[in-house]
This record gives structure tokens, sequence and C-alpha cells, in this order.
């Protein structure tokens, strides 16, 4: 994250690189634009980690505004800034940069940028937060968490071709991030100094990737490839160890001991390949689609994964209503280890106490729940129903229903250890006013 104090010196540094074009007219335009979002649950415990039975502001509202000042025709700056629901704690509201790059279009089929930039290659890459661009009430959680971060730090460089009926477009981009990863624990180890709850670790990423899209009037097709190769101080694990107590019946429990077989890296490569399509079927009939694959093969993680959605709307006068399908599931390999660990328990009464007293047994237990939640896990769908109502060019009202259908589990939902939310369903109502000035 780009604080405001970098960024003003950023600015500062920018505008003096370029002060040779200060003599010309310089032409400023700004933009302004928001939303006022509640969403409420049926469920005791937070979903997208906000939304629970209790109701919330917090998920869906923001404030944004955007400058661009243009030199030239050649040169240009936009910045643009949102306050929202704060990224690296579970309450209240935070600014942040969400880009603020120099454009350089030496001609109109050419487009170099540098600074802080939005990944291309997915259908909202640039449009995320500007939510009366869209008619639902939010993108599907189940693949708006497709990349562990949407904006970098760095350079992209733009080619488009025209055609007679379109435009193809190749994007490249490289650059680096930083991003709060979170996780809730759903139970304690006092004992350790592990206490239940949302735990956030700090990750740098180098990203480098590239989309293909084409555009004509009415159709938009896109198909992205990106590579994140992600780091932490602290490291990762990559592979559990397991200590076998009494061998011949299967009791034994799941460690993060080198001496038992646990592996660790401090980095890790994560690609994202991505599909994805918004076309008309006429009659004001839209259908979107993205479909993305994850895949890590150095950690054991749910992060390896399939997400897909699917949406179907029509525009009948001022309202467009709308059906979608999403879902999000971690491959089966890493969805068995989830299982296996997070069922993985020491019986008591079965261990001598001389090897194990009571409390240790407990402590043990309670951390095979630890191990699988920071597994990150990905089993759930949601099917949505809901609606926009355009008050005007530039506001619009909407308003939904969503069912979410956890399978095996879920790190999407913060629930607590001792409650298990497997083949479980959670109803949330969305309402939301977006605007644009």
């Amino acid at each position: 994250m780009i604080s405001g104090k970098n960024t003003f010196k950023w600015l500062v540094v920018i505008l003096s690189t370029f002060s040779t074009y200060l003599s010309a007219e310089i032409v400023v335009e700004h933009s302004g634009f928001g939303t006022v979002g509640y969403a409420v649950s049926d469920s005791p415990y937070n979903y997208l980690k906000y939304i629970d039975e209790d109701g919330t502001f917090l998920r869906d509202s923001l404030l944004g505004g955007q400058v661009d000042v243009k030199f030239n025709s050649k040169f240009s700056f936009t910045a643009q800034g949102i306050i929202s629901a704060n990224d690296s704690q579970d309450s209240g509201f935070e600014g942040d940069i969400s880009w603020a790059f120099l454009s350089y279009r030496p001609t109109n089929d050419w487009l170099f940028r540098v600074g802080k930039l939005q990944i291309p290659g997915y259908l909202n890459s640039e449009n995320r937060n500007i939510q009366i661009t869209y008619d639902y009430a939010r993108l599907p959680a189940e693949v708006d968490s497709a990349s562990p971060v949407y904006d970098f730090t760095g350079l992209s460089v733009n080619k488009s071709f025209e055609l007679d009926d379109g435009e193809i477009i190749v994007d490249f981009y490289t650059g680096k991030s930083k991003t709060d990863w979170r996780v809730y624990l759903g139970d304690s180890i006092p004992e350790i100094g592990i206490d239940q709850g949302s735990e956030y670790s700090n990750f740098s990423i180098d990203f480098v990737g590239g989309a293909l899209s084409y555009r004509d009037d009415e159709n938009f097709y896109i198909a992205g490839f990106h590579r994140a190769i992600i780091r932490n101080d602290d490291g990762f694990t990559k592979t559990f160890g397991f200590q076998e107590l009494i061998p011949e019946l299967g009791i034994g429990y799941y460690n993060t001991e080198e001496a038992f077989g646990a592996t660790f890296t401090d980095a890790f490569k994560f690609d994202i390949l991505n599909l994805g399509f918004d076309i008309s079927l006429g009659n004001d009939f839209r259908l979107a689609s993205e479909y993305i694959v994850r895949n890590t093969d150095e950690i054991t993680t749910g992060l390896s994964s399939i997400l897909h959605y699917v949406s179907l709307k029509k525009e009948i006068d001022n309202w467009t209503p709308y059906i979608l399908y999403s879902y999000a599931k971690t491959d089966d390999d890493n969805l068995k280890l989830y299982e296996d660990v997070d069922n993985t328990q020491v019986p008591n009464g079965v261990i001598p106490t001389e090897l194990l007293s009571p409390q240790q047994i407990a402590i043990i237990n309670t951390s095979q729940h630890l191990l699988a939640d920071a597994q990150l896990v990905y089993d759930q769908y949601s099917i949505s129903l809901g609606t926009s109502y355009r008050l005007s060019p530039l506001s619009k009202l909407k308003a939904e229903v969503m069912l979410t259908r956890i399978g095996v589990g879920s790190s999407l939902v913060d629930a607590i250890s001792e409650d298990d939310i497997s083949n479980s369903d959670i109803t949330t109502l969305s309402f939301s006013y977006s605007f644009a000035f």
C-alpha cells in the first residue's frame, strides 16, 4: 500500500519531471464515486469478513475520487483513491490509493504506464471499486478472491489492433505489491499465545503476466495469465509433519516440526489462468462468465482451486434483474488434506498419561483445527437473485438475495472450531445505493 505521505512525494517528483509541459495548457479533470451498502445474513458467523445476522455497512460501502491530468497528447497522469473497510484489521475504515500512474501514448495503438496500477486480465479489472458500473450487489466473492491482491507498483504495456468490426488488445505487466493476508483461527491455545480470531501476515509479491482481449460494440472476451512469487519473512509450510503415537491404531497428529517431516519455504510460485466474456444475447439479455484456475505445486494449501461464475441479466426500462451462480473449489488433494488435518484427534484414555497428559492432548487436538484453518480451503457455491434500478445515469439502487452453500468448509466464513459448518447454508440480503459525480 502506498501511504499518503509517500504518494505526495511521488506526485511532486512526477510533476517536477514533466515541468517542461507546465508552460502548455494542462487539462485537469476530476470525478467521484461511492456506494452506501448494507448487508445482513442469517448466520451468527461473519461471512466475507463482515456480514452476519447483526448486519453491516462495512462490507460494501466506500467513497472514492479520481484525478486525471493531461499534459499533452502523449503524456498524462491518473490517480484514484478510496475510503473503504480496513484491509489490515476487522473494524473501521481506511484510505488507500487504488492507482497513481503516468501514461505515455506515443501513437493511438501503444500505451505505456508506470506507477501503481491495477492488474489487467479480469472482466472488472479497472472498475472493481466503481460499483455503479455493474448491476450486481457486489462482484461474486468466489471469483473476486482469485488474486491475492489486485494492484501493483510497476509498469504495463498495452498494444491495440483495430479491426473492421472490433479491437484486439494485448496487455503485459510486471511489478511488485504488498498485502496483509488474513486467516481466521477458530480456536485458541492460551498456553502458547494463540488467540481465536483474525490473524494478519504481511506478504510481498512479485507479479508478471499478460492478457489478450477482444471487444466490439456489444461483446467483450478476455484471457489472462498471471504469475505471482509470494514471500513472507516468517516463511510458509510446504508439508506438514506427522507424529505417530500408536502406529498400529493409526493414532497420531499433524504438526510443523521438521523432526517429523515438516518442510518449509520462504517463497512460492502461484499461477492464475482466467477466461472471461460479457456478451449480448439480443433482446436486452446479457450473459457474463469468468473461469479461473489457480495453482501452486510448492505448498499444500487451498489456494490451488477452480473458481467460476456465470450470470444472466436483462434490461427492462430502468430495471436490470439478474441471476448469478458462482463457485469456488479447492483441488481434491488439498481438500482431502484439510479434512484429514481438521478431523485428526487424539482420543483420551488411549495414550498413557506418562507419555501425554490430558492437557497436552487437549492442546494437540486444538492445534489440528488451527492447522486446518491456516490451509485457506474453499468449497462452496452461491446462487444470487437481484436487480438494479437506474435512478439516473449517475445513480443506481441495488437489491439482492444470495444463498451460499458450504461444502467441506470455507475460509470465507469465520466459524469457531467447535461448530461444524460443513454442508450448511447462509442466506444474505444486500441493499445499496451507488453513485458517481
